[in-house]
């Protein structure tokens, strides 16, 4: 079964702590407690048929990624960068913890892990004022998220849907990493050597 490490990170209130719980168990609750350091989350989904498990590392939004929450970062797959729907001023801090982990956390190519932008408590927002799905998906598109979603913890809106679509880029560009190294072997004519099987030539192992 494949395993990822996903962060969830943004600004303090914005909801991440309740999107995680949302995601993993399915609840809410009103009451506001802040994260202190890192809390954890496990959370097993199915992605064309075969299932995978993810574990949700929601950041405390006091420091981004400052002292010790770079470690936390460490090997990570990718990440939810959450916001707030109803506070403009999150969405422009997106980009910051964005590059914040661009800075500490890169895939073994070298390239930036994939990201998810979301934007919750969206049932919060009055119709026909404040953000939309089409603001947000022109901001995300400019800062070269691979997605963004309005969701919300409260009645459960995307939350799921969000994780799926970050877990289905992180899988894609595994896939696409393994498929360039089998290229590369069979463009030098090579073949991939199996550890556990030895040939013997005249009793001498050849390998």
């Amino acid at each position: 079964m494949s395993f990822f490490k996903v962060l969830v990170i943004g600004d303090v209130g914005v909801g991440k702590t309740s999107l995680v719980n949302r995601i993993v168990y399915n609840t809410f609750t009103e009451k506001y407690k802040a994260t202190i350091g890192c809390e954890f989350g496990l959370k097993i989904i199915e992605i064309n048929g075969e299932p995978v498990r993810v574990q949700l590392w929601d950041l405390a939004g006091q420091d981004r990624l400052g002292g010790i929450s770079r470690l936390y970062c460490r090997d990570a797959n990718g990440a939810l960068v959450v916001t707030d729907a109803t506070r403009e001023g999150t969405l422009e801090q997106a980009s910051l913890w964005k590059g914040s982990v661009d800075d500490n956390v890169r895939l073994p190519d070298g390239s930036p892990i994939p990201m998810v932008l979301v934007a919750n408590k969206a049932d919060l927002l009055v119709p026909g004022s404040g953000m939309t799905s089409d603001d947000l998906s022109r901001f995300a598109n400019q800062r070269q998220f691979v997605a963004s979603y309005m969701t919300s913890s409260k009645v459960g809106t995307n939350a799921n849907e969000a994780l799926v679509r970050l877990v289905e880029e992180i899988m894609k560009r595994s896939q696409a990493k393994e498929d360039t190294v089998e290229d590369a072997v069979r463009g030098m004519g090579g073949k991939k050597l199996d550890a556990s099987k030895k040939k013997e030539d005249n009793g001498k192992c050849a390998c």
